[in-house]
């Protein structure tokens, strides 16, 4: 019986801590943006947010958990050169470049400017990365302090404010011109700035080192409580991400679709809360911020000391981190969402690739699958970072880069990248076999 209550406790508490880590600044301020860009069509931004930002995160930590004794992780089969310059540059997108930066940032214009006014962000910044460097110091305990203490007292706060939303909402959807396809593809596209599948595979190395504290000496219960913690996990971001994707729609017949994501997320919780609302804000923007960026620099230091077998030291890589990521902090929530979409658009779908082969590998797979598919899949991502620069810059390349990812199966959801992955990975898979038989 002990045994039995001991597994669904320790499954809880790696779910709770998953789910600190994952909801941060861009899981805030992402979703009601989404909603009110879609308004009516709210169900179907949901959709594509949910796959990307919830069910692949889940499916990221799977994947890290099941290839975590791998030297290249997720990666592996790519090669060695590939799978750790891919590995290092996820890590460094999910800490010290964009994430940790982002949170400090969010935390600062969200929740320190509201509760203190006016005040230098460089400030806020040391502060808050005293405080995340503190939990981060000893990595045996960072994320079990995460799930024990701090995640249940979010998850209150979460469930307060979706209820708010819900019950007394601020008005009715209203139709925003966006249909179909277009609803799918702003909601998946806008769960790619959460992160989480990167998150995924970075913070899976912290979550296994936890559960071997909990359970050293049974690694088929450490593998079923990482699936079960990251299941219960995807199901709280569901409900977080349903939530605040509605209260955003109902907020189209009221805001501008042009607002800042800052801005929009500001004016909606004030319209719930009334004067309530600037403080219940705060908190919850500096609690979810600080959080997220404790487990990400776990992770990130964890696999920075590993890959380079202990000669960049655990805790010189958690000071690092927290240098930079201040420093980084200082352009504001915008710019660095403004600089990650292109490198994003480029990274983003070849992780997802790469997990969804671990996950669903089967026997008929080799290593021509995945160099087919993911090298195909890094040729579309780089296009439509070109694209999308094109798109945000005004950069005179042309059009005909535009048109060529439109006129790609699925574009209109944000998958270009998806049917050339497919058949250059059946061809890459028939082209490996051959060559082994020959």
């Amino acid at each position: 019986m002990n045994a039995g209550k001991n597994f669904i406790m320790h499954t809880v508490i790696t779910g709770f801590a998953l789910f600190a880590t994952f909801f941060g600044a861009g899981n805030l301020i992402f979703p009601p943006a989404a909603g009110l860009l879609a308004g009516r069509e709210w169900g179907l931004a949901l959709y594509g947010f949910a796959l990307s930002g919830a069910l692949l995160p889940v499916l990221a930590v799977a994947a890290g958990v099941r290839a975590g004794e791998k030297e290249g992780g997720v990666a592996s089969d790519m090669g060695k050169t590939f799978s750790i310059l891919f590995t290092s540059v996820i890590t460094l997108c999910t800490s010290l470049l964009i994430t940790v930066p982002r949170t400090a940032a969010t935390a600062h214009e969200l929740g320190i400017v509201t509760i203190a006014g006016s005040s230098p962000q460089i400030l806020t910044s040391c502060v808050y990365f005293l405080i995340v460097g503190y939990f981060s110091i000893n990595p045996s305990t960072a994320m079990e302090k995460l799930a024990k203490y701090l995640t249940p007292v979010f998850l209150a706060i979460m469930v307060i404010i979706i209820a708010k939303g819900i019950f007394h909402p601020l008005g009715v959807p209203a139709d925003t011109g966006v249909f179909g396809a277009f609803a799918f593809n702003f909601g998946f596209i806008d769960g790619y700035q959460t992160l989480d599948v990167f998150a995924g595979l970075v913070v899976s190395g912290a979550i296994i080192a936890m559960i071997s504290t909990l359970r050293p000496d049974d690694r088929r219960a450490q593998a079923l409580i990482a699936y079960g913690g990251a299941a219960l996990c995807g199901l709280g971001l569901l409900f977080a991400y349903g939530g605040l994707i509605y209260i955003g729609a109902t907020g189209s017949g009221m805001f501008d679709i042009g607002m800042g994501n800052v801005a929009l997320l500001v004016a909606l919780i004030n319209g719930l809360f009334k004067e309530y609302g600037s403080s219940a804000l705060a908190g919850i923007v500096i609690f979810a911020c600080i959080t997220t960026a404790i487990g990400l620099t776990t992770g990130a230091s964890l696999f920075f000391s590993r890959v380079t077998q202990g000669k960049l030291p655990y805790r010189a890589c958690v000071v690092a981190t927290c240098v930079v990521s201040a420093s980084l902090s200082t352009l504001g929530v915008d710019t660095i969402i403004h600089y990650a979409e292109p490198i994003l658009v480029f990274i983003y779908p070849v992780a997802i690739v790469l997990v969804l082969l671990n996950v669903f590998r089967c026997r008929w797979m080799n290593r021509g699958t995945f160099l087919g598919a993911a090298y195909c899949t890094l040729v579309v991502g780089f296009t439509d970072m070109i694209a999308v620069m094109v798109e945000k810059e005004g950069f005179r390349i042309g059009g005909r880069i535009t048109y060529a990812i439109k006129a790609l199966p699925l574009s209109a959801l944000g998958l270009a990248w998806a049917v050339p992955a497919i058949i250059c990975g059946i061809l890459g898979t028939l082209c490996y076999r051959f060559k082994e038989r020959n």
